[in-house]
């Protein structure tokens, strides 16, 4: 399945559901943010240029064919704006050569900018929850607000941020939902839900 599966509609309108679903179930608040990528991850294609300009600079020096010495400067620099561009632009290209710790840490740093940005910790309870989807680093980060006690919810909590990362990873959307509507019952065993609740944040995927 394409990463584009997150991002329909039909998608969209299913995790909504899901989302409301699971409100229903507790007095916590979830939060679900779908990028196409964290970050653009520039310094990969520039890396990955520069190495290629560096390739053929040596290979024409160690050529046995005579290479005019004024113009291989420029021959090897055209090459590595070329590869520059081509990882630019080929996402799996760049997605290959970018190390999975720096992907992951990139979806990290995006997913805090996102929680306060989307006002996740504005709830009277600072019971809100976010599930950031970073599609081309092909990850979800969770983070939840300091009034949800992650620390009581043990093995199923963890459980579930996990299968989410690896839905995500697998590009299986389907999975993705079971396990975010699974955090309903984990969450109302800490976080039930309240007569007086108030939906305070978006259900819509953003």
């Amino acid at each position: 399945m394409s990463e584009r599966a997150f991002l329909e509609a039909d998608a969209q309108r299913r995790a909504t559901e899901t989302i409301r679903a699971l409100e229903g179930q507790t007095s916590a608040e979830l939060v679900v943010s779908v990028r196409l990528a964290a970050e653009r991850h520039v310094a990969t294609s520039l890396v990955f240029g520069a190495g290629v300009a560096a390739l053929a600079l040596a290979v024409m020096l160690a050529s046995p064919q005579v290479y005019d010495v004024r113009t291989m400067p420029l021959d090897a620099l055209l090459a590595g704006v070329l590869a520059a561009l081509a990882c630019h632009f080929l996402a799996p290209l760049r997605r290959v050569l970018t190390p999975k710790r720096r992907r992951i840490e990139a979806a990290r740093r995006r997913a805090l900018g996102a929680f306060t940005e989307l006002g996740v910790a504005k709830t009277k309870q600072r019971s809100g929850v976010l599930v950031f989807v970073a599609l081309f680093e092909r990850t979800a980060v969770v983070v939840a607000d300091e009034g949800v006690p992650t620390a009581l919810l043990g093995e199923a909590w963890s459980s579930h941020v996990a299968g989410l990362d690896e839905r995500v990873r697998a590009r299986d959307f389907d999975g993705f939902l079971t396990h975010l509507l699974g955090f309903g019952p984990v969450l109302a065993a800490v976080l039930p839900r309240r007569s007086d609740d108030e939906n305070e944040l978006a259900d819509e995927v953003s």
